[in-house]
């Protein structure tokens, strides 16, 4: 089956971002593509042949044509649709098996949720992958989806910088959410990994919001009715760590973020993030990071300098 793999971190620039009706005997243009087309079908149904084949698409249907494809009509039909017209340099195709997607898919959503959340690394999730053409069973999410296009139709505002960043991202969300939505069917047959993951992410939220807070095994046990120990093995063979081990890392993640960004001394940073002791606080980050804190903050401060006194080299000469 084929796949679009869409790199988010360039802006895609839309061309054209409406709505058409097709009503008989009016028919679709016969054309080859100079930009890649999205569609979202609300209404109707649209016979088209896309190269060498013939696709239907009906109510609830996406179909990402690939730049160069050639569409014509194949019959005469009411139709209404949803259209954006864009440009990346940073899309592609590929061809994958079900089962190769999903791996896919669930590799990226666990490493999604054991990344750290002030590393560029985030970014890299931006890469989202997506079928060619696909169904919207979900009420809701294919309403949000043409809700969306909707509010975001092109017209002579989008001239403006702002209101085009704003067309670009509506339309990066989508991909995000289809891709979103595929990852949810990933487990489609095979309900304990996906209750395994749905319980790994809700004890990593549960802990990101009170990482500050003291949290026991009893905490666990009464916030998601489960044994310790079955939790503790769930949420391991998940994300790779124990609960509290987690803790520790999403402490060391905000410890990193203050000693970055801010002036305060290593012992209060320790105490606002929850350590009890600077000199646990100190070992758990030299284990995690490698470093200490001290020595983590003069690295980033050196770089700063470093990118300082390149900056006034530069302006000199």
């Amino acid at each position: 089956m084929k796949y679009f793999q869409i790199d988010l971190n360039e802006l895609i620039k839309i061309v054209l971002l409406g709505k058409e009706t097709l009503i008989p005997p009016q028919l679709h243009r016969t054309r080859r593509l100079n930009e890649y087309v999205l569609y979202v079908v609300t209404n109707g149904s649209l016979r088209l042949r896309a190269n060498d084949d013939v696709i239907e698409l009906t109510p609830g249907d996406i179909y990402l044509f690939y730049k160069d494809d050639y569409q014509a009509p194949v019959e005469c039909g009411f139709c209404e649709y949803y259209y954006v017209h864009f440009n990346s340099e940073r899309i592609r195709a590929v061809e994958l098996s079900d089962d190769e997607y999903s791996e896919q898919l669930r590799s990226k959503r666990e490493l999604c949720m054991r990344t750290d959340t002030f590393s560029p690394r985030c970014y890299d999730f931006l890469n989202v992958l997506i079928r060619q053409a696909s169904h919207i069973n979900d009420t809701e999410l294919f309403e949000n989806i043409t809700a969306t296009l909707q509010n975001n139709i092109l017209n002579t505002s989008h001239k403006e910088p702002e209101k085009r960043l704003e067309l670009s991202s509506a339309v990066a969300s989508i991909f995000i959410k289809l891709e979103s939505s595929f990852m949810n069917k990933s487990y489609c047959g095979d309900s304990k990994p996906e209750k395994n993951y749905d319980t790994a992410r809700r004890i990593a939220e549960y802990i990101e919001s009170h990482c500050a807070e003291p949290i026991s095994g009893e905490n666990i046990e009464g916030q998601f009715y489960l044994t310790f120990n079955h939790a503790n093995r769930v949420f391991r063979k998940v994300m790779g760590c124990t609960i509290f081990r987690y803790r520790n890392i999403v402490r060391i993640q905000y410890a990193k973020a203050k000693l970055r960004a801010s002036s305060m001394a290593i012992g209060d940073i320790a105490a606002d993030i929850g350590f009890e002791s600077v000199h646990y606080f100190s070992r758990m980050f030299r284990q995690i990071e490698g470093l200490s804190p001290s020595d983590y903050r003069r690295k980033f401060m050196k770089i700063a300098i470093d990118e300082a006194e390149q900056k006034e080299m530069f302006c000199n000469d």
